[in-house]
């Protein structure tokens, strides 16, 4: 990996932030067009960050390049990459109008030059959407490639082992001295354990289990042990 997988987590998280602001918007028209922007900008770096960090290991390219095609035939991603382009290389806002009804206002893309399709969906909605299925994709990435962007997965005996590498090795990868968690006596399971909480994992458990009612396991939990 050329760059910590943690890029990802931190664009979920941007995303997150301004798609929050266009759910709780009121009556800020002009603020729901600034945030529209900001998520689509956000939003779309998500997978350009998952790009940066794993491009160029064979098994993420064949199975990214499945989910390129994927994102390609989706409509509502199509829009959203256009969305992005025009805002950010033309300057113009496909948030173009707004309505109120059942107790809470409504804000609406329309079509523009540059930009003749839009969903028919709410600018709400059609975030929120988009939102979930990036999200659904970085889960995929975590559940499908677990030892090579979770340190948690990562670091276990059974990936070293299936390397031909020890917990020494695993520690001076980390950057500690080798033979520094064996300074307490603990036996090689709980040695990996505290090994472990030098190691970063998954930042975004929370969203994954708000937005799509998923978790991720750990090693640690009681189900892995």
């Amino acid at each position: 990996m050329s760059r910590s997988f943690g890029l990802v987590d931190s664009k979920v998280q941007e995303a997150e932030y301004f798609l929050n602001r266009i759910l709780n918007a009121k009556f800020d028209f002009f603020g729901v067009q600034c945030d529209a922007v900001a998520f689509t900008a956000a939003a779309r770096s998500i997978t350009f960050a998952m790009q940066a960090s794993l491009k160029g290991i064979p098994e993420f390219d064949k199975w990214y390049l499945l989910k390129q095609n994927e994102l390609r035939a989706d409509p509502l991603a199509k829009f959203f990459h256009e969305f992005r382009r025009v805002s950010v290389h033309i300057g113009d806002n496909a948030v173009v109008g707004g309505s109120y009804g059942n107790g809470k206002p409504l804000f609406y893309f329309g079509a523009l030059p540059e930009l003749p399709k839009v969903p028919d969906l709410d600018v709400a909605s059609a975030c929120s959407q988009y939102f979930k299925s990036n999200l659904m994709l970085v889960y995929e990435c975590y559940t499908t490639f677990p030892t090579l962007i979770n340190g948690q997965w990562r670091f276990t005996k059974e990936f070293f082992s299936s390397l031909g590498k020890s917990i020494e090795d695993a520690e001076e990868e980390i950057g500690l001295p080798r033979g520094w968690s064996s300074v307490s006596g603990f036996d090689e399971n709980t040695r990996w354990k505290y090994l472990r909480k030098e190691v970063d994992g998954c930042n975004i458990e929370r969203q994954f289990y708000e937005w799509l009612g998923n978790t991720l396991q750990r090693p640690d939990d009681e189900t892995c042990e």
